[in-house]
């Protein structure tokens, strides 16, 4: 086990040297300029020798030739690191290994502020990590003996993007997001991670997870994008002696956008973002140091309409005028989608609905509930004369409503500030769709198009294609799928009225090995093959019901 003093002497030491390379040159710290490029350059033979068995592995699976970062001898304790500048839109391993005296060797990748972006702290002679986009400009790699001494160098390899996964299982490298290796004697994080996101609903995927200490004297931080589109979940689990923990969320100019809730000791939160923003994550106790486990995780594109209701969700806010925002949408959305007939605006308020009274055609409609600032986040519902909802949606910039119905109607649509008031302007588009499916089950086809349209006209006609289920809560729905060679396959099901609670299961039939995704009233998962068709079957399943609703196979990039 590591000493808090070690740990906190690493974090200062990357931090300071960030800041002088930031600053200019001094105290021997390389600067901005002196950063290595992933060209090859001359290297000590001693320092090839000890990287040429880790290298090797990495260029026979499709790596580029081996750059040596830094090399060093070091003692017990001792480290050895050096700034990289990475190359745009590809991957990168790094590697450190040791000679034969070094029996625990440990690698870290950090941003300039200090924050990790990656490591491997497993009790090994060798460490390795992948770092893929989106990443920043450049790094600082460090390596740390953790038992015995000798030559430790840190190499590096380009990577295209296809072949990452075939090179970081060749080296042994673990991939952004994955356990550094300490979190291993974490007593009970598995299932902490699993129960949590149960909550939450949807399906998730890791991009950081690493244990640092927290000290009430300095805030830990860490920071990373949050791509268009997609939602960041942040779990954070102290340990026994930390007390009072306080998580933020930060934006790029230093607003803070979301607080961690309580869930007993652990801080929790998922925050949302529709153009993609800068996140930094801030966590510091109010009594005692010690360590905390950092789970973060994305969101598929689109999968905020999977998220439970019951679950706060914050979000980004509106900082254009209705109008500004409205041209600002109108550039983003496919020019199939056409031009937008204005429904109305208004001013939402926290508390209570502006309500504004809607046409609709037959066919399928897209309402675009644009906000104005200071508003965000909104929240619209659309009901039917007779009470009927029809369709509901929130976000932090807009809140996008989709319906569907074979004759024309009247309608009204509810708005309201979720957080801040604020003006807010509706945009009306009137889009074919052929398929009945979409007609039969309204507020399934609204579901279903807020999870899968998106920005893009496009899966319109996709969406069009998805079948007419029934389901029942003592029944499990099964259907078989075939994944083409080299492609993906996502499987989206969404629920009509009635229904609450769906699971899609997808379980490949020749090895067993499934895939789970669960939402209140939509979910999706994707299954995908690499050189031979794969064959599966979907299984759904429904908490309350019964419920019609949609199944959509549609193909999606590898």
């Amino acid at each position: 086990m590591r000493s808090r003093r070690a740990e906190q002497s690493l974090l200062a030491a990357v931090a300071s040297c960030a800041v002088l390379a930031l600053a200019g040159c001094g105290g021997g710290v390389p600067c901005a300029g002196t950063a290595k490029t992933l060209a090859p350059v001359v290297a000590t033979p001693d320092a090839k020798s000890v990287l040429d068995p880790l290298a090797l592995r990495g260029t026979q699976a499709g790596a580029e030739p081996l750059v040596v970062v830094a090399s060093g001898l070091l003692a017990e304790g001792d480290r050895v690191g050096g700034f990289v500048s990475l190359p745009p839109e590809r991957c990168v391993v790094f590697f450190a290994r040791g000679s034969a005296g070094v029996a625990d060797l440990d690698l870290f990748a950090f941003a300039d502020d200090g924050s990790t972006i990656a490591a491997d702290e497993s009790s090994s002679s060798d460490a390795a990590v992948l770092i893929c986009p989106p990443v920043p400009e450049r790094m600082f790699l460090s390596a740390r003996v953790a038992s015995g001494a000798g030559l430790v160098a840190i190499g590096a390899e380009a990577v295209a993007v296809a072949e990452a996964p075939r090179v970081a299982h060749a080296v042994g490298a673990r991939a952004m997001g994955e356990d550094s290796g300490r979190l291993e004697s974490w007593p009970g994080l598995e299932a902490k991670i699993r129960a949590h996101r149960r909550t939450i609903g949807s399906d998730w995927q890791d991009v950081r997870r690493f244990a640092a200490p927290v000290d009430p004297r300095a805030p830990t931080k860490t920071s990373l994008t949050i791509e268009p589109g997609r939602c960041l979940d942040v779990l954070v689990t102290p340990s026994e002696e930390v007390a009072s923990l306080e998580v933020v969320a930060e934006s790029s100019d230093g607003r803070i956008v979301a607080r961690a809730d309580s869930d007993g000791r652990d801080r929790t939160m998922v925050v949302c973002s529709e153009l993609g923003d800068p996140i930094t994550i801030s966590a510091r106790p109010r009594g005692n140091a010690g360590l905390a486990a950092f789970v973060l995780a994305r969101s598929a594109k689109g999968a905020r309409a999977e998220l439970e209701r019951t679950f706060r969700v914050d979000a980004t806010t509106q900082i254009a005028s209705p109008e500004v925002a409205r041209l600002a949408l109108a550039k983003t959305l496919d020019p199939t989608w056409g031009k937008a007939r204005p429904a109305g605006g208004g001013q939402a308020k926290v508390g209570g609905r502006a309500s504004l009274p809607i046409k609709l055609g037959p066919g399928c409609t897209r309402l675009d509930v644009v906000a104005g600032a200071p508003l965000g986040p909104v929240d619209a519902a659309l009901w039917a004369t007779d009470g009927a909802l029809l369709a509901e949606s929130d976000g932090p910039l807009r809140a996008s409503l989709f319906t569907c119905g074979d004759a024309a109607r009247d309608a009204r649509l509810d708005v309201e500030a979720a957080a801040r008031p604020g003006p807010f302007v509706v945009d009306q588009r009137v889009v074919s769709a052929s398929g009945s499916s979409l007609d039969k089950v309204p507020i399934a086809a609204g579901r279903l198009l807020d999870r899968v349209v998106g920005n893009d006209a496009l899966a319109l006609s996709a969406a069009s294609s998805a079948t007419l289920v029934d389901l029942m809560p003592d029944k499990l729905f099964d259907a078989p799928m075939t994944v083409p060679v080299g492609g993906c396959t996502e499987v989206v099901a969404a629920l009509d009225a009635g229904g609450s609670g769906i699971e899609v299961r997808i379980v490949d039939v020749s090895t067993e090995e499934d895939f789970i995704a669960r939402g209140r009233f939509v979910t999706s998962q994707r299954i995908c093959a690499t050189d031979v068709a794969r064959r599966a079957r979907i299984e759904l399943r429904l908490d309350s019901g019964p419920a019609r609703g949609l199944l959509l196979l549609r193909p999606l990039p590898p």
